[in-house]
C-alpha cells in the first residue's frame, strides 16, 4: 500500500496510445489495478485494444479516443477531450506513457495547473533535430519515470536532464508468473499448441515481429546449435508485418531449419509457455529499455540468454541466472544456447532458484506500483 494515502484524493488519468501488447500497456494496467486496490479512482484514455478487458476488470474507467495520433489537429482535439475528462472525473494527476499522448496531456495539464507525469518506456529515436524536439515533450513532466538505470542514463546523456527522474523498474506478478501456479493440464495444452515434442529442447523467443528484436539473428544461430532436437518458438504480434514474417520463413528455409521453427501469435497463457521452454532468448539489436520478458522468464525459473546491452544487463548476473553474449554475434549466441541446453538438472535447478530469488527481491509488481503511487502522492502534496 502507498504511504499515508487515507487523506489524499488522487484520481489518476493515464493516457496511452493503445491497449494491445507491450510493456507500456502492462505498466498502465498494473498501476490502474493498484489504484483501485487502494480505493483510488482510475481512468484510462486510449484508442483501445485486445487488453481492454484487463483495464475494465480492475474497475478502471476506460475512455476511448485517437490517443495514438501524431496529427497536430488530433492532438489539439485530444487536449480538449482530456480537459473534459479531468473535469468530469475530478482528476488530480495526468500520466502519459508515450510521446503523442504526452503532447495533448501536457497541454491539458498546463492549462488546468495539475501535475503531469511521463514514463520513458524506450529510448526513442534521435535521428535528427525535429525528432529530438518531438521527444522533448516527455521531459516537460513534473516527474519523469525511467523504467531502468539504463533509461535514466539515456535521458541524462541525451537530454541533459538529471533531476526529477525516478527510476522505477518494471515488476512481475508472481501470483501469475510462478512455476507452482501452472497446472499440468495447461502445460500439456501449451505443448500441443506449440507443436513441441517431449524429447525436444525448446528455445522461447517472446518478441513481436519487428526487425530490431533480432529474429533473423536467432534463426541464423539456430543453424549452428549442436543439439539437433531443438525447436525455436517465436511468439508475438505480427502487427501487419507479414512481409517481414515471410522474410524470416525464407531465411529458415535457406538455412534448412524451417522444421525447427514455430511462429505463434501473442498468447494469453505465457506462464505455461515459459514452463515448456528450456531457455528464453532475448537478442534485440537495439538495447531493450528494460526487458520484461527476461524478468517473466526469471520468475518462472527459466535461464535466459540475452545480448549484453540495455536493461538486460541489470537483470542478468552473467553465468549465474543467465548468460550475456556479444551483441550481434550469432556464433557466440549459438554457443551460449548450447551451454544452457546442456545444463545438468542440478545446475538448472540452481539457476532457477537464483532467478526466482532475484525477482522476489527487487522486481515485484507491487514494488513498482507502490513507488509509482508514491510519486503521484508527493506531486499532489506539492501542489
Amino acid at each position: 500500500m502507498i504511504k499515508n494515502n487515507s487523506h489524499i484524493k488522487m484520481p489518476v488519468l493515464q493516457v496511452l496510445p493503445h491497449l494491445n501488447s507491450g510493456g507500456l500497456v502492462s505498466g498502465a494496467i498494473e498501476v490502474a489495478t493498484a489504484l483501485k486496490k487502494n480505493n483510488l479512482d482510475s481512468v484510462v484514455f486510449s484508442s483501445g485494444g485486445f487488453r481492454e478487458n484487463e483495464i475494465l476488470k480492475s474497475g478502471t474507467i476506460l475512455e476511448r479516443g485517437p490517443a495514438a495520433s501524431k496529427n497536430i489537429f488530433t492532438i489539439l482535439s485530444n487536449k480538449k477531450k482530456i480537459i473534459k475528462l479531468v473535469n468530469k472525473y475530478n482528476i488530480k494527476i495526468i500520466h502519459a506513457r508515450s510521446r503523442a499522448p504526452a503532447w495533448s496531456s501536457y497541454l491539458a495539464a498546463k492549462e488546468l495547473n495539475i501535475p503531469f507525469v511521463t514514463t520513458f518506456h524506450g529510448t526513442y529515436g534521435l535521428e535528427n533535430f525535429l525528432k529530438k524536439k518531438y521527444n522533448n515533450i516527455m521531459l516537460k513532466a513534473d516527474a519523469i519515470i525511467a523504467i531502468s538505470q539504463f533509461i535514466k542514463k539515456h535521458i541524462s546523456d541525451n537530454y541533459g536532464v538529471k533531476d526529477k527522474i525516478h527510476v522505477i523498474p518494471r515488476g512481475v506478478n508472481t501470483n501469475i508468473f510462478s512455476p507452482t501456479s501452472v497446472t499440468t493440464a495447461r502445460i500439456v495444452a501449451m505443448a500441443k499448441k506449440s507443436k513441441t515434442l517431449d524429447d525436444e529442447k525448446v528455445i522461447l523467443m517472446p518478441a513481436r515481429l519487428t526487425e530490431w528484436k533480432g529474429h533473423k539473428l536467432a534463426i541464423t544461430a539456430l543453424k549452428s546449435i549442436k543439439n539437433k532436437k531443438v525447436k525455436l518458438l517465436i511468439v508475438g504480434d505480427v502487427q501487419n508485418r507479414n512481409k517481414y514474417k515471410n522474410e524470416l520463413i525464407n531465411l529458415a528455409k535457406n538455412l534448412k531449419v524451417q522444421s525447427k521453427l514455430v511462429f505463434l501469435d501473442h498468447l494469453r497463457d505465457m506462464p505455461a509457455l515459459y514452463m515448456i521452454s528450456d531457455v528464453v532468448l532475448s537478442c534485440s539489436t537495439k538495447p531493450e529499455a528494460f526487458g520484461r520478458t527476461v524478468l517473466e522468464a526469471q520468475a518462472m525459473g527459466r535461464p535466459v540468454v540475452a545480448f549484453n546491452h540495455g536493461g538486460s544487463v541489470e537483470l542478468i548476473q552473467d553465468n549465474e541466472n543467465g548468460i550475456l553474449t556479444e551483441v550481434g554475434n550469432t556464433n557466440e549466441l549459438s554457443i551460449s544456447l548450447d551451454r544452457v541446453l546442456d545444463l545438468t538438472y542440478n545446475k538448472r535447478n540452481i539457476i532457477s532458484k537464483l532467478s526466482i530469488r532475484n525477482v522476489k527481491k527487487k522486481y515485484l509488481t507491487d514494488m513498482m506500483t507502490n513507488k509509482t503511487l508514491n510519486v503521484y502522492k508527493e506531486l499532489i502534496k506539492k501542489k
